[in-house]
């Protein structure tokens, strides 16, 4: 019962503003009488001006929905984002025999680290004063990259270095004496959103929505590998390698979401608000892969030709599940032709089951991918 009075108000403010424009207009004043001596001489006095000049009821309009005309909402979000994914911790390892300055052997994993990038969002949003809704669309664009070295005795973890020399899979690969890798990610989505604002309380509005969300992932790993060490079984000729991976993933599903709005400061033209905004989207997902490895020269004395070799993955189809959430703080100044918001904040994203090519060491992957860090947005309402 509590909900649906609340729900009941929320739809009953909607319905103030226009109700106070009827009484302005067209209600006569009343004369004054002894019967009212307690009550305002005109229905005018009821009525306090908006924002935007338009009549609201009531001592607080902030506490009511005020009738809007038609608004187009532009916007521009400078992002500033860290990425971490799984199995990124582990492309190579240096393992340290036993007996070469320890007491037993070592295995360290080596491990690629993203840094912080700058990306960007750009969007649009449309909220007719004839209709109860708003629509936004806005497209997000990020880059970022990884780039580590390894050196000691080091092991790949990639498959097509098991095959080197080992065609029939019968024994391993080999191992050198360094290794680099450049991990580079490109990441866009863009969104479809259909929302609409409930003035629930003076210090709460709430924004639910659904939308379709569409998302391009693309990552490459390009490995280099020098100096094959010698075994007891193989004498290599060559003296580099390369091993390059790629992943490309595409979905699309429907997303939902809420935004919440507390005020924390307001004057008649301008307030400063606290937003916070979780969301989800459970996408269909297909991911394509490739992986190749070639050396630079005749790979050894038992296999006297260069080494090329292509690791064939069958594509993936499947749901893709993406969680999301924000929160800031948010300036709004209303102006005669124009309104300016500037929010700053911090965002995450999770993409579960993201990362999902085939690794030697640890068979098909299922990892997520994160997200993380500050969001600084523009806005214009006109």
């Amino acid at each position: 019962m509590p909900r649906r009075m609340v729900m009941l108000c929320g739809v009953c403010l909607l319905f103030l503003p226009m109700c106070a424009t009827l009484l302005a207009t067209e209600l006569p004043e009343v004369p004054p009488t002894e019967s009212s001596a307690f009550m305002p001489a005109s229905p005018a006095e009821l009525i306090s001006p908006a924002l935007d000049g338009s009549p609201t009821v009531g001592l607080d309009h902030r506490a009511t929905s005020v009738a809007r005309d038609d608004q187009t909402t532009l916007f521009v979000d400078l992002l500033y984002w860290k990425l971490t994914e799984g199995s990124a911790e582990n492309w190579a390892q240096e393992i340290t025999p036993q007996g070469l300055g320890t007491s037993y052997g070592t295995a360290q994993l080596v491990d690629a680290p993203f840094q912080w990038n700058a990306g960007l969002r750009v969007g649009a949003s449309r909220q007719d004063s004839t209709e109860p809704f708003d629509t936004a669309l806005y497209y997000t664009h990020y880059n970022t990259s990884a780039q580590n070295r390894a050196a000691g005795e080091v092991y790949s973890a990639f498959l097509g270095n098991f095959y080197a020399g080992n065609t029939d899979g019968t024994g391993y690969g080999p191992h050198y004496r360094s290794a680099t890798i450049d991990w580079g990610v490109q990441f866009h989505t863009i969104d479809l959103e259909i929302g609409r604002t409930f003035e629930v309380s003076s210090s709460l509005s709430l924004r639910p929505f659904v939308g379709l969300k569409s998302a391009i992932i693309r990552q490459s790993i390009q490995s280099t590998w020098l100096g094959p060490i010698d075994t007891s079984s193989e004498t290599y000729l060559f003296d580099s390698a390369t091993e390059n991976l790629n992943q490309n993933f595409w979905g699309i599903g429907p997303a939902i979401g809420v935004e919440a709005r507390i005020p924390l400061r307001q004057t008649p033209r301008s307030s400063l608000q606290f937003y916070a905004a979780p969301s989800g989207s459970l996408m269909y997902g297909h991911w394509d892969f490739s992986d190749r490895f070639q050396t630079d020269g005749p790979t050894s004395l038992t296999f006297p030709l260069p080494t090329s070799i292509a690791i064939n993955s069958q594509s993936i189809h499947g749901a893709a599940t993406m969680l999301r959430a924000c929160f800031g703080l948010e300036w709004r100044q209303e102006r005669d032709r124009c309104t300016t918001t500037l929010r700053a904040g911090y965002e995450a994203q999770v993409w579960l089951n993201q990362m999902q090519y085939y690794s030697f060491n640890m068979g098909r992957l299922n990892n997520l991918m994160a997200l993380q860090g500050g969001t600084f947005e523009f806005e214009l309402a006109f």
